[in-house]
């Protein structure tokens, strides 16, 4: 069995400049390794999300040059639906929380202990998160003049990860919030699901995976209509999530943690994800074919469905891996979280001093080039906060060396 592709480790010394900057920003491990082509499908879901917040953000401040064309327009169909994005995310997820789970019940690997489970996503992921959330309160308060007082509760409801549900709407205070606490719903309710990996039986097991994911869609479609309190929870997205639960079976079991290339999945990639794109603005349309209190049937079970094929392919496809697994691409997409935590705002400021440059007739021509003249200030900004706070908190023992420090501070001073 081959093990997880390992950090490569590359001395600063007289490195060009360009590996400099990549051995700065790549992400740390607590394992030591990790798998490349899961950054690459990071960097994919987070461009799609950042498109979609461009194209709407050039929208509102510049309707008379960027209002995003209905039909004909290639990137304005893209972008229109990049919210999906998110739900790319989703199946990330399931694929990096199931791993371990999957690899003691299926491969005999070491038991997960449950403590450290649920306290490394406490010295992980929530320092950036608060922070944050608590850095964009205050930035609401001085720049838009709202009142603290209001917007204290929903504060607390958004570090609390319960915004969606005590309130039935995104955050005041960030609005992506709203996808981090299912992610949270998913995370405890992990270490349950994961027993379907105890299934002996391959083929039994991969049907109940599907199974629950179709029973999660049949559930959202008849009982959580866009008005449902719980519409924005783990029961309308728990399919995506079950999707990242099936590829860490397939990894770990068909492939052996060692998956081989193949050329036709490179054909996979060619033609799936314009496909993909497709099945995202099919969804406009289905609900009059097929309706379920607003969500449609088939792009609920397509989706998901060809996005598991189309991971596969950056695993399996000899092209598709090379670029993906490319050292730009991964670095950008292992720092997925701090630009999803901050890249509307960012985005909010550029837009105010890009939106009157409209180069050509041509609306993706122009929206192209605002992304290549927004995305490095938005790298920039967000790759700041990166290296400040969140890639400090990726260090298993921060606290303990936080505490060291803080000890250490205060015997100076009594000396």
């Amino acid at each position: 069995m081959q093990p997880k592709k390992r950090l490569p480790q590359i001395p600063d010394g007289n490195l060009p400049i360009s590996q400099r900057i990549l051995n700065k920003f790549r992400r740390v491990t607590s394992s030591g390794s990790f798998i490349s082509e899961i950054d690459g499908l990071r960097f994919i879901a987070i461009g799609t999300v950042v498109l979609f917040h461009l194209a709407v953000g050039l929208a509102i401040k510049s309707p008379g040059a960027y209002t995003m064309p209905l039909s004909g327009n290639w990137l304005a169909a893209i972008a229109r639906h990049g919210f999906h994005g998110v739900e790319l995310f989703f199946i990330i997820s399931g694929f990096i929380l199931a791993y371990p789970f999957a690899s003691h019940f299926l491969l005999g690997k070491r038991r997960v202990e449950l403590k450290q489970y649920f306290l490394r996503r406490v010295t992980r992921l929530e320092p950036p998160y608060v922070i944050c959330m608590v850095m964009l309160f205050f930035l609401i308060i001085i720049v838009k003049g709202e009142e603290a007082g209001f917007l204290l509760p929903h504060l607390g409801a958004s570090l609390l990860y319960m915004h969606n549900l005590i309130y039935g709407t995104e955050s005041l205070i960030n609005n992506v919030a709203w996808s981090l606490e299912i992610e949270i719903q998913f995370y405890v309710l992990v270490p349950i699901l994961s027993h379907l990996f105890a299934i002996r039986n391959s083929t039994l097991r991969r049907s109940a995976i599907v199974g629950l994911g179709l029973l999660s869609i049949l559930f959202a479609g008849i009982f959580l209509p866009p008005d449902h309190r719980f519409h924005n929870s783990i029961f309308r997205f728990l399919h995506f999530f079950l999707i990242g639960f099936l590829l860490a079976d397939v990894y770990l079991v068909s492939w052996k943690e060692n998956p081989g290339r193949q050329w036709r999945w490179d054909f996979v990639s060619l033609v799936g994800w314009p496909l993909l794109f497709a099945v995202w603005n099919y969804a406009d349309t289905m609900d009059v074919v097929f309706p379920i209190s607003g969500a449609p049937l088939v792009p609920a079970f397509v989706f998901p469905l060809s996005a598991l094929f189309l991971y596969m392919a950056v695993f399996r496809g000899p092209i598709t891996n090379h670029v993906m697994t490319n050292p730009w691409i991964t670095t950008i997409g292992g720092m997925c979280y701090t630009i999803y935590l901050f890249h509307n705002q960012v985005l909010s400021a550029l837009i105010g001093l890009t939106k009157g440059f409209v180069f050509t007739s041509d609306y993706a021509v122009n929206v192209i080039l605002q992304l290549l003249i927004i995305t490095p200030p938005l790298l920039v900004a967000t790759g700041l906060y990166f290296l400040l706070v969140e890639k400090p908190c990726m260090q298993k023992d921060w606290p303990l060396r936080f505490r060291d420090r803080i000890h250490g501070f205060l015997s100076r001073q009594r000396h």
